[in-house]
Protein backbone atom coordinates (compact mmCIF):
# COMPACT_ATOMS: atom_id res chain seq x y z
CA UNK A 1 0.00 0.00 0.00
CA UNK A 2 2.89 2.42 0.74
CA UNK A 3 4.21 1.97 -2.79
CA UNK A 4 0.71 2.47 -4.19
CA UNK A 5 0.10 5.76 -2.39
CA UNK A 6 3.61 7.03 -3.09
CA UNK A 7 3.36 6.46 -6.81
CA UNK A 8 -0.18 7.74 -7.12
CA UNK A 9 1.04 10.93 -5.53
CA UNK A 10 3.91 11.06 -7.97
CA UNK A 11 1.40 10.79 -10.80
CA UNK A 12 -0.35 13.83 -9.41
CA UNK A 13 2.85 15.80 -9.80
CA UNK A 14 3.37 14.86 -13.46
CA UNK A 15 1.13 17.54 -14.92
CA UNK A 16 1.41 20.02 -12.09
CA UNK A 17 5.08 20.44 -11.41
CA UNK A 18 7.69 18.84 -13.57
CA UNK A 19 10.31 17.02 -11.57
CA UNK A 20 8.59 17.52 -8.23
CA UNK A 21 8.93 14.91 -5.57
CA UNK A 22 6.13 12.49 -4.86
CA UNK A 23 3.31 13.66 -2.66
CA UNK A 24 5.28 12.55 0.34
CA UNK A 25 2.57 12.51 2.96
CA UNK A 26 3.64 10.68 6.06
CA UNK A 27 0.23 9.04 6.16
CA UNK A 28 -1.69 7.10 3.59
CA UNK A 29 -5.46 7.04 3.18
CA UNK A 30 -5.92 4.35 5.83
CA UNK A 31 -4.32 6.59 8.46
CA UNK A 32 -6.09 9.90 7.85
CA UNK A 33 -9.44 9.04 9.45
CA UNK A 34 -10.38 11.51 12.17
CA UNK A 35 -12.42 10.69 15.26
CA UNK A 36 -13.90 14.20 15.44
CA UNK A 37 -17.64 13.93 16.10
CA UNK A 38 -20.57 16.01 14.93
CA UNK A 39 -20.87 17.28 18.51
CA UNK A 40 -17.25 18.49 18.39
CA UNK A 41 -17.93 20.25 15.10
CA UNK A 42 -21.06 22.00 16.32
CA UNK A 43 -19.32 23.03 19.52
CA UNK A 44 -16.46 24.58 17.57
CA UNK A 45 -18.82 27.27 16.28
CA UNK A 46 -20.25 28.17 19.69
CA UNK A 47 -17.29 27.72 22.01
CA UNK A 48 -15.64 31.13 22.14
CA UNK A 49 -13.33 30.29 25.03
CA UNK A 50 -10.33 29.91 22.73
CA UNK A 51 -9.28 31.42 19.43
CA UNK A 52 -8.41 29.23 16.43
CA UNK A 53 -6.50 30.24 13.32
CA UNK A 54 -7.24 28.41 10.05
CA UNK A 55 -5.22 28.84 6.89
CA UNK A 56 -7.47 28.41 3.87
CA UNK A 57 -6.27 28.03 0.26
CA UNK A 58 -8.63 28.51 -2.67
CA UNK A 59 -8.59 29.17 -6.40
CA UNK A 60 -12.14 30.56 -6.46
CA UNK A 61 -10.90 33.35 -4.24
CA UNK A 62 -12.74 36.24 -5.84
CA UNK A 63 -16.06 34.43 -5.59
CA UNK A 64 -15.36 33.33 -2.02
CA UNK A 65 -14.42 36.67 -0.48
CA UNK A 66 -17.97 37.62 0.53
CA UNK A 67 -18.81 34.33 2.29
CA UNK A 68 -15.41 34.32 4.06
CA UNK A 69 -16.08 37.80 5.37
CA UNK A 70 -19.55 36.78 6.52
CA UNK A 71 -18.15 33.79 8.41
CA UNK A 72 -15.46 35.89 10.06
CA UNK A 73 -18.03 38.42 11.26
CA UNK A 74 -20.29 35.70 12.65
CA UNK A 75 -17.55 33.60 14.26
CA UNK A 76 -14.67 35.96 15.09
CA UNK A 77 -13.03 33.39 17.38
CA UNK A 78 -12.19 31.35 14.26
CA UNK A 79 -9.75 33.50 12.33
CA UNK A 80 -9.49 32.73 8.62
CA UNK A 81 -6.13 33.36 6.98
CA UNK A 82 -7.38 33.35 3.40
CA UNK A 83 -4.88 32.74 0.61
CA UNK A 84 -5.71 33.31 -3.05
CA UNK A 85 -3.62 30.66 -4.79
CA UNK A 86 -4.40 31.87 -8.32
CA UNK A 87 -5.73 29.79 -11.18
CA UNK A 88 -6.69 26.19 -10.52
CA UNK A 89 -3.55 24.73 -12.09
CA UNK A 90 -1.35 27.03 -10.00
CA UNK A 91 -3.37 26.14 -6.93
CA UNK A 92 -2.87 22.40 -7.32
CA UNK A 93 0.82 22.88 -8.11
CA UNK A 94 1.31 24.87 -4.91
CA UNK A 95 -0.60 22.35 -2.82
CA UNK A 96 1.37 19.51 -4.35
CA UNK A 97 4.62 21.29 -3.49
CA UNK A 98 3.85 21.97 0.16
CA UNK A 99 2.57 18.44 0.69
CA UNK A 100 5.71 17.06 -0.95
CA UNK A 101 7.84 19.18 1.36
CA UNK A 102 5.59 18.41 4.36
CA UNK A 103 5.79 22.08 5.27
CA UNK A 104 3.38 25.05 5.30
CA UNK A 105 0.40 22.84 4.41
CA UNK A 106 -2.90 24.75 4.73
CA UNK A 107 -5.57 23.56 7.16
CA UNK A 108 -8.32 23.86 4.56
CA UNK A 109 -7.93 23.53 0.80
CA UNK A 110 -10.26 23.85 -2.14
CA UNK A 111 -10.43 20.70 -4.27
CA UNK A 112 -12.45 19.53 -7.27
CA UNK A 113 -14.54 16.41 -7.69
CA UNK A 114 -12.28 15.03 -10.41
CA UNK A 115 -8.96 15.69 -8.64
CA UNK A 116 -9.34 15.00 -4.94
CA UNK A 117 -9.13 11.21 -5.30
CA UNK A 118 -5.38 11.15 -5.82
CA UNK A 119 -4.86 13.35 -2.75
CA UNK A 120 -7.21 11.23 -0.68
CA UNK A 121 -5.41 8.02 -1.60
CA UNK A 122 -1.97 9.51 -0.97
CA UNK A 123 -2.96 10.65 2.52
CA UNK A 124 -3.02 14.41 1.94
CA UNK A 125 -6.68 14.91 2.92
CA UNK A 126 -8.61 14.26 6.11
CA UNK A 127 -11.20 11.49 6.01
CA UNK A 128 -14.08 12.52 8.27
CA UNK A 129 -16.61 9.82 7.38
CA UNK A 130 -18.91 8.70 10.17
CA UNK A 131 -22.60 7.93 10.37
CA UNK A 132 -23.54 11.01 12.39
CA UNK A 133 -21.88 13.39 9.93
CA UNK A 134 -23.42 11.51 7.02
CA UNK A 135 -26.90 11.83 8.51
CA UNK A 136 -26.48 15.48 9.48
CA UNK A 137 -24.74 16.80 6.38
CA UNK A 138 -25.83 14.52 3.55
CA UNK A 139 -29.23 16.20 3.33
CA UNK A 140 -27.63 19.64 3.08
CA UNK A 141 -26.33 19.01 -0.46
CA UNK A 142 -27.70 17.69 -3.70
CA UNK A 143 -27.54 13.91 -3.85
CA UNK A 144 -25.27 13.95 -6.89
CA UNK A 145 -22.80 16.43 -5.43
CA UNK A 146 -22.72 14.66 -2.05
CA UNK A 147 -21.96 11.32 -3.67
CA UNK A 148 -19.01 12.84 -5.51
CA UNK A 149 -17.11 13.83 -2.35
CA UNK A 150 -16.99 10.19 -1.25
CA UNK A 151 -14.31 7.78 -2.35
CA UNK A 152 -13.04 4.38 -1.16
CA UNK A 153 -15.41 4.37 1.84
CA UNK A 154 -14.19 7.81 2.88
CA UNK A 155 -15.68 11.31 3.05
CA UNK A 156 -13.12 13.85 1.90
CA UNK A 157 -14.88 17.20 1.68
CA UNK A 158 -18.14 19.04 1.21
CA UNK A 159 -19.49 20.10 -2.20
CA UNK A 160 -19.35 23.75 -3.13
CA UNK A 161 -20.60 24.47 -6.64
CA UNK A 162 -22.01 22.23 -9.35
CA UNK A 163 -21.21 22.31 -13.06
CA UNK A 164 -24.00 20.74 -15.13
CA UNK A 165 -23.56 20.77 -18.89
CA UNK A 166 -25.32 23.11 -21.28
CA UNK A 167 -25.18 23.71 -25.01
CA UNK A 168 -24.60 27.29 -26.12
CA UNK A 169 -26.19 27.65 -29.55
CA UNK A 170 -25.53 30.38 -32.09
CA UNK A 171 -29.18 30.59 -32.98
CA UNK A 172 -28.50 33.24 -35.62
CA UNK A 173 -26.24 30.84 -37.55
CA UNK A 174 -28.73 27.98 -37.45
CA UNK A 175 -31.57 30.29 -38.49
CA UNK A 176 -29.52 31.70 -41.36
CA UNK A 177 -29.06 28.18 -42.77
CA UNK A 178 -32.56 26.95 -41.95
CA UNK A 179 -31.30 24.43 -39.41
CA UNK A 180 -32.92 23.27 -36.18
CA UNK A 181 -31.40 23.12 -32.73
CA UNK A 182 -30.33 19.47 -32.31
CA UNK A 183 -31.73 17.52 -29.38
CA UNK A 184 -29.96 14.22 -30.16
CA UNK A 185 -26.46 13.53 -31.42
CA UNK A 186 -27.92 12.07 -34.62
CA UNK A 187 -29.68 15.37 -35.29
CA UNK A 188 -26.44 17.14 -34.39
CA UNK A 189 -24.66 15.13 -37.08
CA UNK A 190 -27.34 15.56 -39.74
CA UNK A 191 -27.71 19.32 -39.23
CA UNK A 192 -23.94 19.65 -38.99
CA UNK A 193 -23.39 17.97 -42.36
CA UNK A 194 -25.78 20.46 -43.96
CA UNK A 195 -24.11 23.43 -42.27
CA UNK A 196 -20.57 22.49 -43.27
CA UNK A 197 -21.65 21.72 -46.83
CA UNK A 198 -23.24 25.15 -47.21
CA UNK A 199 -20.38 26.96 -45.45
CA UNK A 200 -17.13 24.95 -45.09
CA UNK A 201 -15.77 27.57 -42.68
CA UNK A 202 -18.37 26.60 -40.09
CA UNK A 203 -18.86 23.53 -37.91
CA UNK A 204 -21.79 22.42 -35.82
CA UNK A 205 -19.51 22.04 -32.80
CA UNK A 206 -16.00 21.97 -31.40
CA UNK A 207 -14.19 19.08 -29.72
CA UNK A 208 -11.85 20.60 -27.13
CA UNK A 209 -8.61 18.63 -27.35
CA UNK A 210 -6.41 20.10 -24.63
CA UNK A 211 -8.39 19.29 -21.49
CA UNK A 212 -9.26 15.80 -20.27
CA UNK A 213 -12.24 17.14 -18.31
CA UNK A 214 -13.98 18.27 -21.52
CA UNK A 215 -13.51 14.78 -22.93
CA UNK A 216 -14.77 12.99 -19.82
CA UNK A 217 -17.76 15.35 -19.62
CA UNK A 218 -18.85 14.22 -23.08
CA UNK A 219 -18.28 10.54 -22.31
CA UNK A 220 -20.23 10.79 -19.09
CA UNK A 221 -23.10 12.62 -20.76
CA UNK A 222 -23.28 9.94 -23.45
CA UNK A 223 -23.77 7.27 -20.80
CA UNK A 224 -20.32 5.78 -21.39
CA UNK A 225 -18.31 4.25 -18.57
CA UNK A 226 -14.68 3.93 -19.68
CA UNK A 227 -13.53 2.76 -16.25
CA UNK A 228 -14.89 1.56 -12.95
CA UNK A 229 -13.37 1.90 -9.50
CA UNK A 230 -14.06 -1.16 -7.39
CA UNK A 231 -11.88 -0.14 -4.45
CA UNK A 232 -8.88 1.99 -3.63
CA UNK A 233 -6.61 -0.48 -5.44
CA UNK A 234 -8.94 -2.36 -7.80
CA UNK A 235 -10.12 -0.91 -11.12
CA UNK A 236 -11.66 -1.95 -14.43
CA UNK A 237 -10.71 -0.27 -17.71
CA UNK A 238 -13.44 -0.45 -20.35
CA UNK A 239 -12.28 2.06 -22.95
CA UNK A 240 -12.71 0.02 -26.13
CA UNK A 241 -16.15 -1.58 -25.91
CA UNK A 242 -19.81 -0.79 -25.35
CA UNK A 243 -21.17 2.74 -25.30
CA UNK A 244 -17.65 4.15 -24.95
CA UNK A 245 -16.58 2.67 -28.28
CA UNK A 246 -19.86 3.63 -29.97
CA UNK A 247 -19.54 7.25 -28.88
CA UNK A 248 -15.87 7.49 -29.84
CA UNK A 249 -16.72 6.10 -33.28
CA UNK A 250 -19.46 8.72 -33.56
CA UNK A 251 -17.12 11.57 -32.61
CA UNK A 252 -14.62 10.37 -35.21
CA UNK A 253 -17.37 10.41 -37.83
CA UNK A 254 -18.24 13.98 -36.85
CA UNK A 255 -14.60 15.00 -37.32
CA UNK A 256 -14.28 13.13 -40.62
CA UNK A 257 -17.41 14.71 -42.07
CA UNK A 258 -16.84 18.31 -41.00
CA UNK A 259 -19.52 18.30 -38.32
CA UNK A 260 -16.99 19.06 -35.58
CA UNK A 261 -13.52 20.53 -35.46
CA UNK A 262 -10.98 19.59 -32.81
CA UNK A 263 -9.27 22.61 -31.27
CA UNK A 264 -7.59 23.68 -28.05
CA UNK A 265 -9.92 25.66 -25.84
CA UNK A 266 -9.49 29.06 -24.17
CA UNK A 267 -6.75 30.33 -26.48
CA UNK A 268 -6.81 33.65 -28.34
CA UNK A 269 -7.50 31.71 -31.53
CA UNK A 270 -10.39 29.88 -29.92
CA UNK A 271 -11.88 33.12 -28.66
CA UNK A 272 -11.63 34.64 -32.14
CA UNK A 273 -13.32 31.59 -33.64
CA UNK A 274 -16.09 31.91 -31.05
CA UNK A 275 -16.68 35.56 -31.88
CA UNK A 276 -16.59 34.89 -35.62
CA UNK A 277 -19.15 32.08 -35.39
CA UNK A 278 -16.90 29.23 -36.48
CA UNK A 279 -18.84 26.90 -34.17
CA UNK A 280 -22.63 26.89 -34.22
CA UNK A 281 -22.74 25.20 -30.81
CA UNK A 282 -20.46 24.78 -27.83
CA UNK A 283 -21.09 22.15 -25.14
CA UNK A 284 -19.59 23.19 -21.83
CA UNK A 285 -20.11 23.33 -18.09
CA UNK A 286 -22.59 25.98 -17.04
CA UNK A 287 -19.99 28.49 -15.83
CA UNK A 288 -19.42 29.13 -19.53
CA UNK A 289 -22.55 31.27 -19.51
CA UNK A 290 -20.88 33.87 -17.30
CA UNK A 291 -17.68 33.62 -19.35
CA UNK A 292 -19.59 34.47 -22.51
CA UNK A 293 -20.93 37.63 -20.93
CA UNK A 294 -17.49 38.70 -19.74
CA UNK A 295 -15.41 37.70 -22.76
CA UNK A 296 -17.80 37.87 -25.71
CA UNK A 297 -20.05 40.93 -25.26
CA UNK A 298 -20.47 41.20 -29.03
CA UNK A 299 -22.55 37.99 -29.00
CA UNK A 300 -25.33 39.52 -26.92
CA UNK A 301 -28.73 38.44 -28.23
CA UNK A 302 -27.31 35.67 -30.46
CA UNK A 303 -26.89 32.68 -28.13
CA UNK A 304 -29.60 30.29 -27.01
CA UNK A 305 -28.92 28.03 -24.00
CA UNK A 306 -30.27 24.48 -24.27
CA UNK A 307 -29.59 21.00 -23.00
CA UNK A 308 -26.84 19.21 -24.94
CA UNK A 309 -27.88 16.46 -27.35
CA UNK A 310 -28.75 12.99 -26.12
CA UNK A 311 -26.82 9.95 -27.28
CA UNK A 312 -30.02 8.04 -27.89
CA UNK A 313 -33.23 8.08 -29.87
CA UNK A 314 -34.80 11.10 -28.18
CA UNK A 315 -33.98 14.08 -26.01
CA UNK A 316 -35.33 12.17 -23.00
CA UNK A 317 -32.23 9.96 -23.18
CA UNK A 318 -29.98 12.88 -22.27
CA UNK A 319 -27.55 12.45 -19.39
CA UNK A 320 -25.39 15.21 -17.96
CA UNK A 321 -22.09 15.60 -16.20
CA UNK A 322 -21.18 17.72 -13.19
CA UNK A 323 -17.83 18.09 -11.46
CA UNK A 324 -17.65 21.19 -9.32
CA UNK A 325 -15.43 22.39 -6.51
CA UNK A 326 -15.36 21.18 -2.92
CA UNK A 327 -13.76 22.21 0.34
CA UNK A 328 -11.53 19.73 2.14
CA UNK A 329 -9.49 19.64 5.31
CA UNK A 330 -5.87 18.62 4.91
CA UNK A 331 -4.54 15.64 6.81
CA UNK A 332 -1.89 17.97 8.20
CA UNK A 333 -4.49 20.05 10.03
CA UNK A 334 -3.70 19.66 13.75
CA UNK A 335 -6.17 17.61 15.75
CA UNK A 336 -7.13 20.61 17.89
CA UNK A 337 -8.18 22.52 14.75
CA UNK A 338 -10.04 19.78 12.88
CA UNK A 339 -13.48 20.40 14.39
CA UNK A 340 -13.30 24.11 13.58
CA UNK A 341 -12.04 23.40 10.08
CA UNK A 342 -14.90 21.01 9.39
CA UNK A 343 -17.43 23.43 10.88
CA UNK A 344 -16.07 26.17 8.64
CA UNK A 345 -16.26 24.24 5.37
CA UNK A 346 -19.79 23.04 6.05
CA UNK A 347 -21.00 26.53 7.04
CA UNK A 348 -19.32 28.02 3.99
CA UNK A 349 -20.98 25.64 1.54
CA UNK A 350 -24.42 24.97 3.04
CA UNK A 351 -25.65 27.62 5.49
CA UNK A 352 -28.43 29.94 4.42
CA UNK A 353 -26.41 33.01 5.37
CA UNK A 354 -23.39 31.88 3.37
CA UNK A 355 -25.39 30.87 0.30
CA UNK A 356 -26.97 34.31 0.25
CA UNK A 357 -23.54 35.88 0.54
CA UNK A 358 -22.27 33.75 -2.37
CA UNK A 359 -25.09 35.08 -4.52
CA UNK A 360 -24.74 38.69 -3.35
CA UNK A 361 -21.02 38.57 -4.09
CA UNK A 362 -21.42 37.00 -7.53
CA UNK A 363 -24.45 38.77 -8.98
CA UNK A 364 -26.62 35.75 -8.26
CA UNK A 365 -24.61 33.64 -10.71
CA UNK A 366 -22.84 31.06 -8.54
CA UNK A 367 -24.46 27.66 -9.06
CA UNK A 368 -24.26 26.10 -5.60
CA UNK A 369 -24.46 22.41 -4.68
CA UNK A 370 -26.28 23.11 -1.40
CA UNK A 371 -29.83 21.80 -1.12
CA UNK A 372 -31.04 25.18 0.10
CA UNK A 373 -30.02 26.54 -3.31
CA UNK A 374 -30.84 23.53 -5.48
CA UNK A 375 -34.35 23.17 -4.05
CA UNK A 376 -35.31 26.84 -4.15
CA UNK A 377 -38.05 27.23 -6.76
CA UNK A 378 -37.45 30.97 -6.96
CA UNK A 379 -33.85 30.31 -7.96
CA UNK A 380 -34.82 27.58 -10.41
CA UNK A 381 -37.32 29.84 -12.12
CA UNK A 382 -35.20 32.99 -12.08
CA UNK A 383 -35.23 34.68 -15.47
CA UNK A 384 -32.38 36.41 -17.27
CA UNK A 385 -33.03 40.14 -17.47
CA UNK A 386 -29.95 41.50 -19.23
CA UNK A 387 -30.95 40.26 -22.69
CA UNK A 388 -27.63 38.56 -23.33
CA UNK A 389 -29.12 35.18 -24.21
CA UNK A 390 -31.94 34.54 -26.65
CA UNK A 391 -33.91 32.69 -23.98
CA UNK A 392 -34.61 34.00 -20.49
CA UNK A 393 -35.01 30.59 -18.82
CA UNK A 394 -31.28 29.85 -18.73
CA UNK A 395 -31.29 28.93 -15.04
CA UNK A 396 -34.01 26.35 -15.55
CA UNK A 397 -31.87 24.73 -18.27
CA UNK A 398 -28.99 24.41 -15.82
CA UNK A 399 -31.22 22.89 -13.15
CA UNK A 400 -32.76 20.51 -15.67
CA UNK A 401 -29.27 19.40 -16.63
CA UNK A 402 -28.28 19.00 -12.97
CA UNK A 403 -31.31 16.78 -12.40
CA UNK A 404 -30.10 14.52 -15.21
CA UNK A 405 -26.47 14.00 -14.15
CA UNK A 406 -25.18 10.51 -14.90
CA UNK A 407 -24.38 9.05 -11.46
CA UNK A 408 -23.06 5.76 -12.88
CA UNK A 409 -19.60 7.26 -13.02
CA UNK A 410 -16.44 7.78 -10.99
CA UNK A 411 -12.97 9.18 -11.58
CA UNK A 412 -9.80 7.13 -11.43
CA UNK A 413 -7.42 7.77 -8.51
CA UNK A 414 -4.75 8.91 -10.96
CA UNK A 415 -6.58 11.32 -13.24
CA UNK A 416 -3.41 13.37 -13.72
CA UNK A 417 -1.85 10.38 -15.44
CA UNK A 418 -5.02 9.88 -17.47
CA UNK A 419 -4.65 13.50 -18.58
CA UNK A 420 -1.05 12.90 -19.65
CA UNK A 421 -2.00 9.82 -21.69
CA UNK A 422 -4.96 11.71 -23.17
CA UNK A 423 -2.74 14.51 -24.48
CA UNK A 424 0.01 12.14 -25.67
CA UNK A 425 -2.16 9.50 -27.33
CA UNK A 426 -5.75 10.62 -27.92
CA UNK A 427 -5.37 14.32 -28.74
CA UNK A 428 -3.16 13.70 -31.82
CA UNK A 429 -5.90 11.49 -33.31
CA UNK A 430 -8.65 14.07 -32.77
CA UNK A 431 -8.75 15.14 -36.40
CA UNK A 432 -10.37 14.33 -39.71
CA UNK A 433 -8.91 11.01 -40.80
CA UNK A 434 -7.72 10.24 -37.29
CA UNK A 435 -8.12 7.01 -35.38
CA UNK A 436 -9.66 7.83 -32.03
CA UNK A 437 -10.82 4.24 -31.55
CA UNK A 438 -7.27 2.97 -31.95
CA UNK A 439 -6.01 5.74 -29.70
CA UNK A 440 -8.41 4.65 -26.97
CA UNK A 441 -7.02 1.12 -27.18
CA UNK A 442 -3.47 2.42 -26.92
CA UNK A 443 -4.44 4.67 -24.02
CA UNK A 444 -6.05 1.74 -22.22
CA UNK A 445 -2.92 -0.37 -22.60
CA UNK A 446 -0.75 2.46 -21.24
CA UNK A 447 -3.04 3.09 -18.29
CA UNK A 448 -3.23 -0.62 -17.51
CA UNK A 449 0.56 -0.88 -17.47
CA UNK A 450 0.84 2.23 -15.31
CA UNK A 451 -1.78 0.98 -12.86
CA UNK A 452 -0.20 -2.45 -12.55
CA UNK A 453 3.22 -0.90 -11.99
CA UNK A 454 1.67 1.01 -9.12
CA UNK A 455 0.14 -2.03 -7.41
CA UNK A 456 -3.42 -1.79 -8.70
CA UNK A 457 -5.40 -4.85 -9.53
CA UNK A 458 -6.57 -4.16 -13.10
CA UNK A 459 -9.02 -5.90 -15.39
CA UNK A 460 -10.01 -4.66 -18.83
CA UNK A 461 -12.78 -5.22 -21.33
CA UNK A 462 -10.38 -7.48 -23.21
CA UNK A 463 -9.52 -9.75 -20.26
Amino acid sequence: MKKLTRLIAAAAAITMVAGAAACGSSNDASKTKTDVTIEDINSALTDTSKDIDLTVWAYSAKQMEGPIKAFQEKYPHIKINFVNTGAAEDHFTKFQNVVSANKDIPDVVQMSADRFEQYAVSGALLNFANDDIENAWGKLYSKTAWSQVHYADGLWGVPQDATPLAMYVRKDILDEHGLKVPTTWQEFYEEGVKLHKEDPSKYMGVLINNDISCFTDLLRSAGARPWKVNSVSDINLNMTTGTTKEFIEFLQKCLDDGVMEAAPGWTDEFNRATNEGTYATYISQNWQGNSYKEQNPSLKGLIQVTLPPAFGDSSSDFKSSSVGSMMSVSAACPKEKQAAALAFINWLDSSEESIQSWQDSNNGNYFMAASIYQDDENVREKKETDGYFVNKDVNSVYFDSMDKVNTDWEYLPFMSQVGVVYKDVITPEMKAGGDMVGAMATAQAKLKAYAQENDFKVTTDKD
